[in-house]
């Protein structure tokens, strides 16, 4: 999972404001997975950690993440929408 910025009309006041693209991927072919490879975007008007919970709402299971602290409310015992998620960090 990780998100993007991306301009988006703010009607009313004739310019754009920051939005954002949350994507989250998978592939399992390396690990013997026949599933084909996919991304789902979703957009969100900002950054904050409520919105990836509330994406995540009944996944159970390990996800990539980067070292944003806004990920840091999925892995919760007290988390929305299900069990803590296992967490394995990218290098980026």
């Amino acid at each position: 999972m990780d998100e993007t910025t991306a301009p988006v009309l703010d009607p009313g006041r004739g310019r754009t404001r920051t939005g954002y693209l949350w994507a989250l991927a998978r592939d399992d072919r390396g690990w013997g997975g026949g599933d084909p490879p996919g991304v789902v975007f979703t957009y969100q008007p900002s950054r904050a950690g409520a919105h990836a919970e509330q994406i995540l709402q009944g996944f159970d299971g390990i996800l990539q993440l980067d070292g944003y602290t806004g990920y840091d409310r999925l892995t919760r015992p007290s988390r929305k929408g299900g069990a803590p998620i296992t967490v394995a960090h990218c290098w980026a």
